[in-house]
């Protein structure tokens, strides 16, 4: 018996974090892009402990562990998490597979899928994922919103920005960045508070994709983590005619450039091609 699933990636392209009374009132507001790569899944049952395998290695993976220990597995499963995109990049690795591992074990052992989230939820806020991530992942739009923080299902809530994008491309430089130490910064976070509630407001009155990628390239720039990759990037992107902002919150771009171009601009840098990606997340048990 195994269970199987598929979860997309997510970029952030403006967010405000929030932080609750407790995890599940915590989270952000936010514009991002759902993605046709992310994290495939496969989970099954074991007479061992809990192996966990990240792009066939097995590890910690403190975050997913967490995940399914609050739902009361902590042995007899082994899970595989293939993710398509490079971890700590701004793509929601961590979310991904935290949720696909977690919905493939809710499957194999008859929980409830919401049980699945609500974990997931509870691993990002704690153990220093994202804050918003899993909850544009639960949604079925392409751009969703995030219009209220905190758990799917019960506290946050998303809705459709109403946009597309069909052909992205994602450059991928070296060093990382680490979400958690950014977002444990009183001082930076209160920037991008500032920052995200003007540009949120911004593209709600002009929700185009042009004003998407001009409200995420405000934001980045005012919340000042671009690494000199990013900004030198956007700018050579832009000055072809096309859009391109920051992944939040990684040593990444996004870009609605062809992917040639940028192979051709960018030749030392690590380049995905992907689209927007507007379905639901389905599991698979294969008895």
């Amino acid at each position: 018996m195994r269970a199987e699933t598929f979860v997309p990636g997510h970029i952030s392209c403006i967010f405000r974090p929030v932080r609750g009374s407790d995890f599940r009132e915590t989270g952000s507001l936010g514009l991002g892009i759902r993605l046709d790569l992310g994290c495939r899944a496969s989970a099954a049952p074991s007479d061992g402990d809990l192996r966990i395998s990240i792009n066939g290695e097995t590890c910690e993976a403190p975050i997913t562990r967490s995940a399914l220990e609050f739902m009361g597995v902590r042995e007899g499963f082994d899970i595989s998490l293939i993710h398509e995109l490079p971890i700590e990049q701004g793509f929601a690795t961590s979310a991904s597979g935290t949720y696909a591992a977690s919905l493939c074990v809710a499957e194999l052992t008859g929980k409830d899928p919401g049980l699945a989230a609500e974990a997931s939820h509870y691993a990002e806020c704690t153990c220093g994922g994202g804050l918003g991530d899993l909850l544009a992942i639960c949604s079925t739009y392409g751009v969703p919103i995030r219009e209220a923080p905190g758990m799917p299902g019960t506290h946050g809530r998303t809705v459709d920005s109403g946009l597309s994008l069909d052909k992205l491309s994602l450059i991928v430089f070296e060093d990382p960045l680490n979400t958690g130490s950014v977002l444990s910064d009183e001082s930076e976070v209160a920037r991008i508070i500032r920052a995200g509630d003007d540009s949120l407001r911004a593209f709600r009155k002009d929700p185009t994709v042009d004003r998407l990628f001009e409200e995420s390239n405000r934001f980045s720039e005012e919340v000042g983590l671009q690494s000199p990759e990013v900004t030198d990037a956007i700018g050579a992107i832009r000055s072809l005619g096309y859009h391109a902002g920051m992944s939040m919150l990684g040593n990444s771009v996004y870009s609605d450039a062809p992917v040639q171009n940028v192979r051709d601009l960018f030749p030392n840098a690590r380049i995905f091609e992907s689209a927007s990606y507007g379905r639901p997340v389905e599991v698979i048990r294969k008895e």
